[in-house]
């Protein structure tokens, strides 16, 4: 790909779909351990809304790229990198930027491209599959046996979720927001799904587990949501929190005084309510954890070794060119998808 043919989607200014702008940019070329991808998929998730609306705190001030994963072939490699080289074809993370035709990135965050997979399965895979590991697997330190409550279960880290955690030996109560979503969850290995538009399920979770109470519960919903399952959480329960989907704008646009609302709805977590029923609450953000490109590794070599990456390979529901970028978003943000959304590179 020619250097004049580079092209990005950027956020102009915050807002609806109309402010993600297609502009043209010249590729620097890659130093020391970096290298250059020629993009052929973008990886859509949830914090990109998020970004385009102004409510993502890390994201850069407009006009920016958004985006966290791509696939595609390697154009060029830094000096200093030896074991990859120009034409392979890989999958990378990268701290915004994604939406584009060519990406400069770390070494650390490039990953090759599994034989049997496309490119738009490597661009849905990283993001989804690292969050559920780490949330999983690092925070919520899920053990054979187990029974965990997945909410947002048929979406990208969702599924990802249902996959590792039935792999890991662990019974999965999937939640989905509508009825539509029940076989997308149950097809990624959720062995009962409960269906609630606000995630009204902790009666039915205390029933389904004899009144116990699931031993961790992977949320991304938030609210009012992230207080009822604190509270239906047995002795020595976790809750891990990745996401707060509550907070998605019910328009294109945002709207602060429902936003302030939703914020004095969510509840604050006691210190002592933990200590006194010795429960653990953890949240996390990639795009926080970006100086620890060690995970990535981590993550895809503990798969590997569990034999595990070929029964993560990503759901792929929706495909939309890249000058789309707007549209593909709210498609996303009016929560209507199961599995992963990608922007597709000419």
């Amino acid at each position: 790909m020619k250097a004049e043919a580079a092209s990005r989607v950027v956020v102009s200014r915050y807002g609806g779909p109309e402010v993600m702008r297609v502009e043209r940019f010249s590729p620097q070329p890659p130093t020391g351990e970096q290298v250059l991808i020629g993009v052929r998929a973008v990886g859509l998730n949830f914090a990109d809304v998020f970004c385009r609306l102004g409510l993502y705190q890390a994201a850069p001030r407009p006009p920016f790229a958004p985006g966290f994963e791509v696939a595609g072939e390697v154009l060029a490699v830094g000096r200093d990198v030896h074991d990859i080289r120009p034409g392979e074809k890989v999958m990378a993370v990268t701290r915004f930027g994604a939406y584009a035709s060519h990406l400069l990135t770390e070494r650390a965050w490039v990953r090759r491209l599994p034989q049997a997979w496309s490119f738009e399965q490597g661009a849905a895979f990283p993001v989804a599959t690292l969050t559920a590991w780490y949330g999983l697997m690092r925070l919520g330190r899920l053990e054979r046996g187990e029974t965990v409550v997945i909410t947002a279960a048929a979406g990208g880290v969702g599924q990802a979720a249902c996959r590792l955690a039935r792999a890991r030996g662990a019974r999965v109560i999937g939640a989905v927001g509508s009825g539509e979503k029940q076989a997308a969850a149950r097809q990624a290995g959720a062995e009962e799904v409960l269906v609630s538009a606000d995630y009204r399920i902790w009666r039915a979770v205390r029933k389904l587990t004899d009144k116990r109470g699931p031993d961790l519960i992977f949320d991304a919903v938030g609210g009012r949501s992230l207080t009822r399952g604190l509270a239906a959480l047995p002795p020595e329960g976790r809750l891990v929190l990745y996401g707060f989907a509550s907070m998605t704008p019910a328009g294109p646009k945002r709207s602060w005084p429902r936003l302030t609302w939703r914020y004095l709805r969510t509840a604050s977590i006691s210190p002592f309510d933990l200590v006194q029923h010795n429960r653990s609450v953890a949240g996390f953000n990639l795009v926080h954890l970006w100086h620890r490109a060690d995970l990535f590794g981590a993550a895809l070599d503990d798969l590997d070794r569990r034999g595990l990456l070929a029964t993560l390979t990503p759901q792929v529901t929706a495909r939309f060119p890249l000058e789309a970028a707007g549209q593909a978003l709210e498609h996303l943000r009016r929560r209507g998808t199961t599995g992963k959304i990608v922007l597709t590179v000419d």
